[in-house]
């Protein structure tokens, strides 16, 4: 029996964000994934040699009218003050696209190449680097995490598969009092053991080993310290050697390892907590992100994001055979929607299977979603806001808009 798959509006609505943009005939332009040295160690990463499933992102400019009428979309939804400012880019074999509008929370201009935090995109990055290890044989993904790294919990044997899956059934870190502790110094370099020592010693945790997913940002800072371990290289690193320079990203950085550069944003601040600073460098603040790790630690432009999106799920960056582990025996999360390996799965009104994940949300100070619709052309959207937005109302909606431009 197939598996019934949410809605687009009902995921959105779930803080599971899902993009579908599908486009007329365009004229194709050339372009390899990552290009250079980029193709080079995305080839070389490979374990195995599959074909991609989707041609190579097309390097050129979408049609002028096209161009100018996403623009427009944008424009018109901050003026409607739905957001104070957004960026949008959108990846296809038959070109690409990024444009911004309105201000960041300190009322500067946002550029289609400010920079801000991911949130639990990051997610994304991190599945596919251990799918990816596991490939070469230095993961055993139906192994117990315990056996990579110390957790000061019952693990009560939860394998790295279901931690990936988010069917650990651990308990989360960022409950509680955690916002409370950013908020307390935004300038403290927070650790792994920093996040699990704010899981109370009588914590139950979410959900059960095996069971449905329940969403659980412990696994994913506990997944981050198993690819340190396993590499022997800090997470940034890693991540740099194996996907993001692989993919020819070139504004995505692993906080607070690595620094963001110009231009910036200020994110806008949840209600009634400082936890953004607002002199940076770090997004929203070094305490923040250095806490969030494996989870939530990255921060880039939406024309990265979205070029992250298309290559990654296209079998560009890591083989087709891994994307399709990561996409495996999705299980629906009671408040995400199908979850599977680091990645959420929905589909549109026509049953074309989108794949992605979102970041932030109304508790977070930035918000981003990053989807990719299956269908022909495959097509990546990422959408970035620096405030906290409630996916359904702010995204879903501008997202359509951008649909609607581009699909007539």
């Amino acid at each position: 029996m197939k598996t019934p798959q949410p809605t687009v509006r009902r995921v959105l609505g779930m803080m599971t964000v899902a993009l579908l943009v599908s486009v007329p005939a365009l004229s194709a332009c050339g372009g390899t994934a990552g290009g250079g040295a980029g193709g080079q160690a995305a080839s070389a990463s490979r374990a195995a040699t599959s074909a991609p499933l989707w041609a190579a992102p097309g390097e050129g400019a979408l049609p002028p009218k096209t161009v100018a009428a996403l623009q427009l979309a944008l424009d018109n939804w901050v003026a409607a003050t739905r957001l104070i400012g957004v960026s949008a880019a959108v990846v296809t074999s038959a070109g690409t696209w990024s444009g911004a509008a309105g201000v960041d929370g300190a009322g500067v201009s946002v550029q289609p190449t400010s920079a801000m935090g991911v949130a639990s995109v990051t997610k994304t990055f991190v599945a596919a680097e251990v799918v990816q290890l596991a490939s070469r044989g230095l993961v055993n993904l139906d192994a117990p995490l315990t056996d990579y790294v110390s957790i000061p919990f019952d693990a009560k044997g939860a394998t790295v598969r279901q931690a990936l899956a988010m069917r650990s059934g651990f308990p989360e870190f960022t409950g509680g009092d955690f916002m409370t502790a950013l908020a307390a110094d935004l300038h403290r370099e927070w650790t792994t053991a920093d996040d699990l020592a704010l899981i109370p010693a009588n914590a139950t945790g979410k959900g059960t080993l095996g069971g449905v997913p329940s969403y659980t940002n412990t696994n994913y800072v506990l997944l981050g310290e198993l690819i340190a371990k396993v590499t022997g290289l800090p997470l940034a690193q890693a991540l740099h050697r194996d996907l993001i320079a692989p993919a020819g990203l070139s504004r995505t950085w692993v906080q607070t390892a690595e620094t963001p550069t110009a231009p910036l944003t200020v994110a806008k601040d949840v209600p009634l907590l400082t936890v953004v600073d607002r002199a940076g460098p770090y997004l929203p603040s070094r305490a923040a992100a250095s806490a969030m790790g494996g989870c939530g630690a990255i921060a880039s432009d939406a024309a990265d994001i979205a070029r992250w999106g298309y290559l990654l799920y296209g079998g560009h960056v890591i083989d087709a055979a891994l994307v399709k582990q990561m996409e495996a025996d999705p299980q629906t999360e009671p408040d995400k929607g199908l979850y599977a390996l680091g990645t959420t799965l929905t589909t549109d009104d026509k049953g074309i299977t989108m794949v992605g994940h979102a970041g932030g949300g109304l508790q977070w100070p930035y918000t981003t979603v990053m989807m990719a619709w299956t269908g022909k052309p495959a097509i990546a959207v990422a959408v970035l806001t620096p405030q906290p937005a409630d996916f359904s109302s702010d995204i879903y909606d501008l997202f359509m808009q951008l649909q609607k431009t581009l699909t007539g």
